[in-house]
């Protein structure tokens, strides 16, 4: 089949911008739709072979409809991204004086992110949302000189508007993500910056957020976005999308995966490819993960030494429980039971890169401790 993009549409949208920018000077068909849901399901239904759509804005975050479409898809990857000024224009037809609009349309990003602007200057002007910046200045093209959109110069090109007033956006950096979704993979060139995109979602537990982000932490990996969404399964449960630089090859960001999987109640990788600004990727600047000190190897060590005690004490604390609980009613020695613990253990540590054996001395002598520990205990009662 013959490459298909689709994009947020209609024609003259920042989403069509993007995707001109991010297939360069390459011919390629592309397909406009009316709202980010209708690309996912031609993305499903295999009507295109590509889908480009918002990820984030700097000035108002993630889009959120995307991250909860693609939860539902989970066919879809990201496979490239790219990320573009975005300059809002206050568009209206030939003539129109700024005083006399009463009513400014617009994609609500869009107007999230001139919300002071329309507040300073156009205080007597309704608000209406709409699916797209393009269909703004189409409905605005079509209705009488009191009606406005906020829209790029391209929409007011092909609508026949005029820019009242440019650049209308609050923050003057304004930029946005968009990510490139397809079925198929598109790791990056081997050695070539990259990076991955993962949601999990954590047992209900204290620390879980924690103990995940700290396998970042102490394997030196790099996140650039991390984002909280309702799983809509239940109140208070949350899945988390995050970013991070690196490449699936790498051994240090597999293994850390692995652990995080290990830790997590459900984990889905969303798509691993190129840096936006990397080679292969539209332009040249280069991001590297970089090898830690051994000052920073240090202090990383210095923190898993407190955790491991903080553990141990609560492990503690939880055979102590469990021997108040047993108050002779049940031997405080299970043989059976810490076989298994044993089992498990060793298991676990050949997974983890650690010598089982010294795993299965050390809990050894854990057992030996907690076996005194109920001991006491049982005699006290």
């Amino acid at each position: 089949m013959a490459e298909i993009y689709g994009y947020l549409g209609p024609e003259g949208t920042h989403c069509e911008e993007a995707l001109s920018a991010y297939l360069g000077g390459s011919k390629y068909k592309a397909v406009p739709f009316s709202g980010i849901d209708r690309v996912i399901m031609a993305l499903m239904t295999g009507e295109i072979t590509h889908g480009m759509v918002p990820l984030e804005n700097s000035t108002e975050g993630t889009v959120n409809i995307t991250l909860d479409l693609m939860m539902t898809a989970p066919e879809l990857k990201i496979t490239g991204e790219i990320i573009m000024p975005v300059r809002h224009n206050l568009l209206a037809r030939p003539g129109t004086k700024k005083e006399d609009i009463t009513a400014v349309i617009s994609h609500p990003q869009a107007l999230a992110q001139c919300r002071k602007y329309l507040a300073e200057h156009l205080p007597q002007a309704s608000v209406y949302e709409v699916g797209s910046t393009a269909e703004a200045a189409r409905v605005a093209a079509g209705h009488g000189d009191c009606v406005a959109a906020i829209g790029n110069q391209a929409a007011s090109v092909k609508y026949g508007l005029e820019i009242i007033e440019a650049d209308i956006h609050d923050c003057k950096e304004n930029c946005t993500r968009f990510a490139m979704l397809s079925r198929e993979d598109n790791p990056a060139a081997a050695g070539a910056p990259s990076k991955i995109s993962l949601v999990i979602s954590i047992t209900d537990r204290p620390g879980g957020l924690y103990q995940i982000l700290k396998e970042f932490a102490l394997n030196n990996i790099n996140l650039t976005r991390i984002e909280s969404r309702p799983a809509k399964r239940s109140l208070g449960e949350y899945l988390f999308f995050i970013d991070a630089t690196g490449s699936l090859e790498d051994p240090v960001i597999k293994n850390c995966l692995q652990a995080v999987q290990d830790m997590s109640s459900s984990f889905r990788i969303l798509g691993s490819y190129p840096v936006w600004g990397s080679a292969g990727s539209g332009n040249n600047r280069s991001e590297e993960r970089t090898l830690p000190s051994v000052d920073e190897l240090r202090q990383n060590i210095d923190i898993i030494d407190y955790q491991i005690v903080d553990l141990l004490a609560q492990r503690t604390q939880m055979v102590s429980i469990i021997g108040s609980l047993k108050q002779g009613t049940q031997a405080v020695r299970d043989k059976k039971r810490e076989q298994e613990v044993l089992e498990r253990v060793r298991q676990n540590a050949l997974r983890k890169g650690v010598d089982p054996n010294l795993m299965e001395r050390v809990y050894k002598i854990l057992f030996e401790h907690f076996v005194d520990l109920q001991v006491k205990q049982q005699s006290c009662l």
